[in-house]
Protein backbone atom coordinates (compact mmCIF):
# COMPACT_ATOMS: atom_id res chain seq x y z
CA UNK A 1 0.00 0.00 0.00
CA UNK A 2 1.64 3.15 -0.62
CA UNK A 3 2.76 5.78 1.66
CA UNK A 4 -0.15 8.07 2.66
CA UNK A 5 -3.13 5.91 1.32
CA UNK A 6 -3.94 3.85 4.50
CA UNK A 7 -4.22 7.61 6.37
CA UNK A 8 -6.94 8.36 3.83
CA UNK A 9 -9.23 5.73 3.85
CA UNK A 10 -9.10 5.60 7.96
CA UNK A 11 -10.34 9.60 7.73
CA UNK A 12 -12.96 8.83 5.00
CA UNK A 13 -14.16 6.02 7.21
CA UNK A 14 -14.61 9.09 10.05
CA UNK A 15 -16.63 11.02 7.95
CA UNK A 16 -19.90 10.78 5.40
CA UNK A 17 -18.13 12.16 2.41
CA UNK A 18 -15.21 14.64 1.89
CA UNK A 19 -13.84 16.57 -1.06
CA UNK A 20 -10.43 16.15 -2.40
CA UNK A 21 -9.95 19.45 -1.10
CA UNK A 22 -10.87 18.60 2.64
CA UNK A 23 -8.19 15.64 2.04
CA UNK A 24 -5.37 17.36 1.03
CA UNK A 25 -6.06 19.98 3.75
CA UNK A 26 -6.45 17.43 6.36
CA UNK A 27 -3.29 15.32 5.02
CA UNK A 28 -0.97 17.91 4.37
CA UNK A 29 0.15 16.46 0.87
CA UNK A 30 -0.59 18.13 -2.73
CA UNK A 31 -3.47 18.08 -4.55
CA UNK A 32 -1.54 15.21 -7.19
CA UNK A 33 -0.32 13.25 -4.47
CA UNK A 34 -3.69 12.57 -2.89
CA UNK A 35 -5.54 12.11 -6.42
CA UNK A 36 -3.18 9.41 -6.71
CA UNK A 37 -3.53 8.37 -3.52
CA UNK A 38 -7.58 8.07 -4.23
CA UNK A 39 -7.21 6.81 -7.62
CA UNK A 40 -4.92 3.46 -6.01
CA UNK A 41 -7.93 3.42 -3.11
CA UNK A 42 -10.95 3.11 -6.22
CA UNK A 43 -9.10 0.73 -8.24
CA UNK A 44 -8.82 -1.92 -4.69
CA UNK A 45 -12.65 -0.71 -4.47
CA UNK A 46 -11.89 0.60 -0.93
CA UNK A 47 -13.32 4.06 -1.75
CA UNK A 48 -16.23 5.75 -4.24
CA UNK A 49 -17.30 8.72 -6.02
CA UNK A 50 -19.74 10.04 -4.25
CA UNK A 51 -22.16 10.99 -6.91
CA UNK A 52 -21.95 7.25 -7.89
CA UNK A 53 -24.31 7.12 -4.44
CA UNK A 54 -26.61 9.61 -5.42
CA UNK A 55 -24.87 11.60 -2.72
CA UNK A 56 -25.11 15.42 -3.68
CA UNK A 57 -22.03 17.30 -4.60
CA UNK A 58 -19.24 17.52 -7.37
CA UNK A 59 -16.99 15.09 -9.03
CA UNK A 60 -14.63 15.57 -6.48
CA UNK A 61 -16.45 13.91 -3.32
CA UNK A 62 -15.51 10.96 -2.21
CA UNK A 63 -16.44 8.45 0.18
CA UNK A 64 -14.74 4.96 1.72
CA UNK A 65 -16.89 1.84 0.86
CA UNK A 66 -17.86 -0.79 3.22
CA UNK A 67 -14.97 -2.25 4.78
CA UNK A 68 -16.45 -5.63 5.05
CA UNK A 69 -16.71 -5.83 1.20
CA UNK A 70 -13.51 -3.70 0.32
CA UNK A 71 -11.21 -5.68 2.68
CA UNK A 72 -12.72 -9.10 1.88
CA UNK A 73 -12.21 -8.45 -1.70
CA UNK A 74 -8.29 -7.14 -1.29
CA UNK A 75 -7.28 -10.36 0.72
CA UNK A 76 -9.46 -12.44 -1.80
CA UNK A 77 -6.95 -11.03 -4.23
CA UNK A 78 -4.08 -11.92 -1.70
CA UNK A 79 -4.79 -15.49 -1.30
CA UNK A 80 -5.20 -15.75 -5.32
CA UNK A 81 -1.51 -14.01 -5.74
CA UNK A 82 -0.28 -16.47 -2.43
CA UNK A 83 -1.84 -19.91 -4.14
CA UNK A 84 -0.36 -18.44 -7.50
CA UNK A 85 3.06 -18.27 -5.56
CA UNK A 86 2.73 -21.79 -3.85
CA UNK A 87 1.43 -23.25 -7.41
CA UNK A 88 4.41 -22.09 -8.84
CA UNK A 89 7.09 -22.51 -5.90
CA UNK A 90 7.97 -26.23 -6.29
CA UNK A 91 9.52 -25.41 -10.29
CA UNK A 92 11.01 -22.64 -9.31
CA UNK A 93 13.56 -24.37 -6.62
CA UNK A 94 13.92 -27.36 -8.99
CA UNK A 95 15.39 -24.85 -11.25
CA UNK A 96 17.41 -23.06 -8.71
CA UNK A 97 18.82 -26.26 -7.82
CA UNK A 98 19.23 -27.47 -11.01
CA UNK A 99 21.16 -24.36 -11.83
CA UNK A 100 23.98 -24.93 -8.73
CA UNK A 101 24.51 -28.01 -9.23
CA UNK A 102 28.15 -28.85 -9.11
CA UNK A 103 28.68 -30.22 -12.90
CA UNK A 104 29.47 -34.08 -12.71
CA UNK A 105 28.32 -34.48 -8.86
CA UNK A 106 24.64 -35.82 -10.09
CA UNK A 107 22.88 -33.24 -7.86
CA UNK A 108 24.70 -34.57 -5.04
CA UNK A 109 26.55 -31.73 -3.78
CA UNK A 110 25.59 -27.82 -3.88
CA UNK A 111 28.55 -25.09 -3.33
CA UNK A 112 26.96 -22.67 -1.23
CA UNK A 113 28.96 -19.13 -1.45
CA UNK A 114 27.92 -16.60 1.00
CA UNK A 115 27.15 -16.34 4.52
CA UNK A 116 23.52 -15.23 3.74
CA UNK A 117 22.92 -18.24 1.55
CA UNK A 118 24.74 -20.87 3.94
CA UNK A 119 22.22 -19.09 7.13
CA UNK A 120 19.30 -19.41 5.05
CA UNK A 121 20.05 -23.34 4.12
CA UNK A 122 20.71 -23.88 7.72
CA UNK A 123 17.33 -22.31 8.59
CA UNK A 124 15.43 -23.63 6.31
CA UNK A 125 17.08 -27.60 6.96
CA UNK A 126 15.89 -26.36 10.75
CA UNK A 127 12.36 -25.65 9.80
CA UNK A 128 11.71 -28.95 7.26
CA UNK A 129 13.54 -31.39 10.15
CA UNK A 130 10.91 -33.70 11.73
CA UNK A 131 13.06 -36.58 13.93
CA UNK A 132 16.74 -35.67 13.77
CA UNK A 133 19.04 -32.53 14.07
CA UNK A 134 22.92 -33.73 14.09
CA UNK A 135 25.39 -31.05 14.40
CA UNK A 136 29.66 -30.33 14.34
CA UNK A 137 30.73 -27.35 16.36
CA UNK A 138 33.82 -25.39 16.88
CA UNK A 139 35.56 -22.16 17.58
CA UNK A 140 34.78 -19.26 17.40
CA UNK A 141 31.90 -19.97 18.69
CA UNK A 142 28.45 -17.50 18.80
CA UNK A 143 26.03 -17.75 21.51
CA UNK A 144 22.57 -17.53 20.88
CA UNK A 145 23.18 -17.26 17.38
CA UNK A 146 20.30 -19.48 16.06
CA UNK A 147 18.25 -19.94 19.14
CA UNK A 148 15.10 -19.10 18.22
CA UNK A 149 15.32 -21.60 14.80
CA UNK A 150 16.60 -24.50 17.05
CA UNK A 151 14.03 -23.87 19.93
CA UNK A 152 11.12 -23.86 16.98
CA UNK A 153 12.40 -27.38 16.35
CA UNK A 154 12.91 -28.43 19.69
CA UNK A 155 9.41 -27.74 20.31
CA UNK A 156 8.46 -30.19 17.41
CA UNK A 157 9.78 -32.73 18.94
CA UNK A 158 12.80 -32.80 16.63
CA UNK A 159 15.94 -34.44 18.49
CA UNK A 160 19.48 -32.81 18.32
CA UNK A 161 23.09 -34.33 18.89
CA UNK A 162 25.71 -31.73 18.98
CA UNK A 163 29.16 -32.71 18.96
CA UNK A 164 31.54 -29.69 20.38
CA UNK A 165 35.22 -28.92 20.15
CA UNK A 166 36.28 -28.06 23.61
CA UNK A 167 38.92 -25.64 22.24
CA UNK A 168 37.88 -22.35 23.46
CA UNK A 169 34.20 -23.48 24.15
CA UNK A 170 32.29 -20.44 26.35
CA UNK A 171 30.99 -21.84 29.82
CA UNK A 172 27.56 -19.33 28.78
CA UNK A 173 27.19 -21.54 25.79
CA UNK A 174 27.04 -24.99 27.50
CA UNK A 175 24.54 -23.55 29.83
CA UNK A 176 22.73 -22.51 26.85
CA UNK A 177 22.64 -25.83 25.47
CA UNK A 178 22.13 -27.53 28.97
CA UNK A 179 18.78 -25.11 29.02
CA UNK A 180 17.42 -26.36 25.52
CA UNK A 181 15.37 -29.26 26.51
CA UNK A 182 15.94 -32.19 23.93
CA UNK A 183 19.34 -31.21 22.89
CA UNK A 184 22.01 -33.88 23.84
CA UNK A 185 25.61 -32.49 23.84
CA UNK A 186 28.99 -33.83 23.47
CA UNK A 187 32.75 -32.48 23.74
CA UNK A 188 35.33 -34.15 21.51
CA UNK A 189 38.46 -32.26 20.33
CA UNK A 190 39.37 -31.34 16.87
CA UNK A 191 36.38 -31.74 15.12
CA UNK A 192 37.46 -30.58 11.33
CA UNK A 193 34.13 -28.36 10.60
CA UNK A 194 31.04 -26.71 11.63
CA UNK A 195 28.10 -28.89 10.01
CA UNK A 196 24.56 -29.45 10.81
CA UNK A 197 22.72 -32.83 9.27
CA UNK A 198 18.69 -33.39 9.43
CA UNK A 199 16.79 -36.19 9.00
CA UNK A 200 19.72 -37.80 7.14
CA UNK A 201 18.61 -36.17 4.19
CA UNK A 202 20.80 -33.27 3.66
CA UNK A 203 23.84 -31.94 5.36
CA UNK A 204 25.28 -28.46 5.11
CA UNK A 205 29.37 -28.27 6.58
CA UNK A 206 31.46 -25.50 6.26
CA UNK A 207 34.51 -25.06 4.24
CA UNK A 208 36.31 -22.26 6.96
CA UNK A 209 36.93 -21.94 10.28
CA UNK A 210 35.66 -18.40 10.51
CA UNK A 211 32.84 -17.04 13.07
CA UNK A 212 30.77 -15.99 9.89
CA UNK A 213 31.02 -19.12 7.23
CA UNK A 214 31.32 -17.75 3.39
CA UNK A 215 31.47 -20.70 2.09
CA UNK A 216 29.68 -24.28 2.65
CA UNK A 217 28.84 -27.33 0.97
CA UNK A 218 25.26 -29.10 0.54
CA UNK A 219 25.61 -33.03 0.16
CA UNK A 220 22.08 -34.57 -0.61
CA UNK A 221 21.51 -38.27 -0.10
CA UNK A 222 24.85 -39.74 -1.63
CA UNK A 223 27.43 -42.23 -0.46
CA UNK A 224 29.14 -39.75 0.35
CA UNK A 225 26.05 -38.32 2.84
CA UNK A 226 26.07 -41.79 4.75
CA UNK A 227 29.76 -41.12 4.99
CA UNK A 228 28.70 -38.32 6.67
CA UNK A 229 26.42 -39.72 9.22
CA UNK A 230 29.00 -42.51 9.98
CA UNK A 231 31.91 -39.87 10.82
CA UNK A 232 29.04 -38.65 13.29
CA UNK A 233 27.99 -41.23 14.99
CA UNK A 234 31.77 -42.56 15.46
CA UNK A 235 33.18 -39.08 16.94
CA UNK A 236 29.72 -39.27 19.16
CA UNK A 237 30.88 -42.40 20.34
CA UNK A 238 34.43 -41.04 21.51
CA UNK A 239 32.49 -38.18 22.50
CA UNK A 240 32.71 -37.16 26.75
CA UNK A 241 29.20 -35.77 27.64
CA UNK A 242 29.02 -32.10 28.22
CA UNK A 243 28.95 -31.80 31.83
CA UNK A 244 30.64 -28.36 32.99
CA UNK A 245 34.50 -28.61 32.03
CA UNK A 246 35.74 -31.66 30.30
CA UNK A 247 37.92 -34.05 32.56
CA UNK A 248 41.45 -34.60 31.15
CA UNK A 249 44.54 -36.80 31.11
CA UNK A 250 48.08 -35.57 31.74
CA UNK A 251 50.87 -37.91 30.54
CA UNK A 252 51.60 -39.72 32.95
CA UNK A 253 48.02 -40.50 33.62
CA UNK A 254 47.67 -41.86 29.98
CA UNK A 255 50.59 -43.84 30.34
CA UNK A 256 48.86 -45.65 33.42
CA UNK A 257 45.82 -45.56 30.95
CA UNK A 258 47.78 -47.72 28.33
CA UNK A 259 49.40 -50.02 30.21
CA UNK A 260 45.96 -50.73 32.06
CA UNK A 261 44.28 -51.41 28.71
CA UNK A 262 46.93 -53.64 27.58
CA UNK A 263 46.13 -55.52 31.21
CA UNK A 264 49.16 -55.00 33.09
CA UNK A 265 48.38 -55.59 37.03
CA UNK A 266 49.35 -52.86 39.10
CA UNK A 267 52.79 -53.89 40.44
CA UNK A 268 53.50 -55.13 36.75
CA UNK A 269 52.99 -51.34 35.68
CA UNK A 270 54.77 -49.53 38.76
CA UNK A 271 57.90 -51.61 37.86
CA UNK A 272 57.73 -50.48 34.35
CA UNK A 273 57.04 -46.91 34.75
CA UNK A 274 59.83 -47.43 37.89
CA UNK A 275 56.81 -45.56 40.49
CA UNK A 276 55.31 -47.05 43.67
CA UNK A 277 52.10 -49.14 43.79
CA UNK A 278 50.74 -46.54 45.60
CA UNK A 279 51.05 -43.99 42.87
CA UNK A 280 49.94 -46.53 40.10
CA UNK A 281 46.51 -46.39 42.12
CA UNK A 282 46.16 -42.93 42.52
CA UNK A 283 46.83 -42.51 38.87
CA UNK A 284 44.17 -45.93 37.88
CA UNK A 285 41.68 -43.42 40.02
CA UNK A 286 42.28 -40.17 37.94
CA UNK A 287 41.43 -42.39 34.89
CA UNK A 288 38.33 -43.81 36.41
CA UNK A 289 36.93 -40.52 36.90
CA UNK A 290 37.56 -39.36 33.69
CA UNK A 291 35.76 -42.20 31.56
CA UNK A 292 33.42 -42.51 34.10
CA UNK A 293 34.08 -46.06 34.09
CA UNK A 294 33.16 -48.62 37.06
CA UNK A 295 35.96 -50.90 36.25
CA UNK A 296 39.40 -51.08 34.98
CA UNK A 297 38.10 -53.41 32.75
CA UNK A 298 35.47 -50.72 31.53
CA UNK A 299 38.13 -48.22 31.17
CA UNK A 300 40.47 -49.89 28.99
CA UNK A 301 37.35 -50.96 26.77
CA UNK A 302 36.42 -47.10 27.41
CA UNK A 303 39.70 -45.68 26.18
CA UNK A 304 40.16 -47.93 23.40
CA UNK A 305 36.19 -47.01 21.92
CA UNK A 306 37.14 -43.66 22.50
CA UNK A 307 40.15 -43.72 20.38
CA UNK A 308 42.51 -42.42 23.84
CA UNK A 309 44.99 -45.55 23.87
Amino acid sequence: MPEGAEAIYLSLLERHTATTADLVAESGRAAEEVSDLLAWLRARELVLRADNLAVSGGADVWAAADPAHALHELLRQREDELHRIRGVLPDLRERFHRSREHDGAGGMLEYLDSGEEIGNRYHQMLQEARQEVLMWDHAPYVAGANAPTESAALERGVHFRLLCDPQDLPAELGAEFAALRGLQARLHPDLPFRGALADRQSCVITMDRESKNARALLVRPSPLLDGLVMLFETCWSRAVPMKGQPVSLDQPEREVLTLLAAGLKDDVIARQLDITTRTVRRRVQAVLIALNAKSRFHAGVEAIRRGWV
